[in-house]
């Protein structure tokens, strides 16, 4: 047999012995934390999942820290189909699922894995209102529990009363702020670092992670463990993007989003008193003021925010009531 032959063959045993699914689908997801934050993180173990689920077929292309835009950017690039997959924070995509309204609601989940259990048994009526909107859920990853960084030490509400602190483009993050004294100041987290450090704003509100990675501290030394938001961070497609893949690679996406959201979340849960200890390191003040004054701040917002029969009936839904 010669070389050619010899050749010939290997190559059809080769194109016998690959997998159904065998078209290379490279899924290119964008987000604006930093590189090695715990959502970024999730997003690399969904990408070991999914290579290992379709043998190498499927895979994503990771873009951290805002390379491809801001959230707003990342939504909207779902949504014309010039991004495969965005991962942002609730807060960015409820201004588009009008459902997820719900997550952004101060004080609604007392742990991580609290509202992972609440995810994952709610997960039809959360894909269907994503659906709804034009989107495919893939995963609900979390961002931490958001507490407060500032210029100086926060030890109760009363040292909110016209503090400047800046908060996602969120309504119902304005009126959280706005009804705890606070003077919101809604602007995007690329801003943020310079604003902190220009005294535009005095503060912010943010999880431990974020905290770090984006080394906020030395803009704001003083953290406030006050834990006014359970932040989700879901991972969404286009739905007819979705919906034209292979049943094969839908399914595989599915599973590798699942997965790494379990696996992410408890992975933040890991994370949070390691980083704790580090800023106490770095000199950071951390306070823990008296939550209760907050969370009855809170409370009005639970009527005035929920506006929508699907808002209500998923509020009920994820609380029990």
């Amino acid at each position: 047999m010669n070389k050619r032959v010899i050749a010939t063959v290997a190559a059809l045993a080769a194109f016998t012995a690959t997998p159904v699914f065998a078209a290379d689908y490279t899924f290119k997801v964008a987000h604006t934390n930093a590189a090695d934050e715990v959502q970024d993180k999730g997003l690399h173990k969904m990408k070991e999942l999914l290579e290992e689920k379709t043998d190498g077929a499927a895979t994503l292309e990771i873009y951290a820290g805002g390379q491809l835009g801001d959230e707003q950017q990342t939504v909207e690039g779902v949504m014309l189909g010039s991004l495969d997959m965005g991962m942002t924070s609730n807060a960015m995509l409820s201004n588009y699922v009008e459902d997820f309204k719900v997550f952004d609601l101060p004080f609604l989940f007392p742990s991580i894995p609290a509202l992972g259990e609440k995810v994952d048994a709610n997960w039809d009526m959360l894909e269907e209102s994503a659906n709804g909107s034009g989107f495919q859920l893939i995963a609900v990853f979390s961002s931490g529990i958001r507490h407060l960084m500032t210029s100086k030490p926060i030890d109760s509400i009363d040292d909110l009363e016209g503090m400047k602190i800046r908060t996602m483009q969120n309504p119902v993050h304005v009126e959280a702020f706005r009804a705890y004294g606070a003077n919101p100041t809604p602007m995007s987290y690329s801003e943020l670092y310079g604003a902190l450090q220009a005294g535009v704003v005095d503060g912010a509100e943010g999880a431990s992670t974020g905290y770090d990675g984006m080394k906020f501290y030395e803009v704001a030394p003083d953290f406030a463990l006050v834990g006014w938001l359970n932040m989700t961070a879901p991972v969404t497609m286009k739905k007819d993007a979705f919906d034209a893949l292979p049943e094969e690679i839908q399914t595989a996406l599915m599973e590798a989003g699942s997965e790494a959201a379990t696996w992410q979340r408890q992975y933040v849960v890991d994370m949070e008193q390691p980083l704790l200890d580090s800023f106490k390191e770095r000199d950071v003040t951390i306070t823990t003021p008296d939550t209760k004054p907050f969370i009855e701040a809170s409370k009005p917002l639970y009527d005035s925010q929920l506006t929508t029969d699907g808002q209500k009936k998923l509020f009920n839904a994820l609380t029990g009531e």
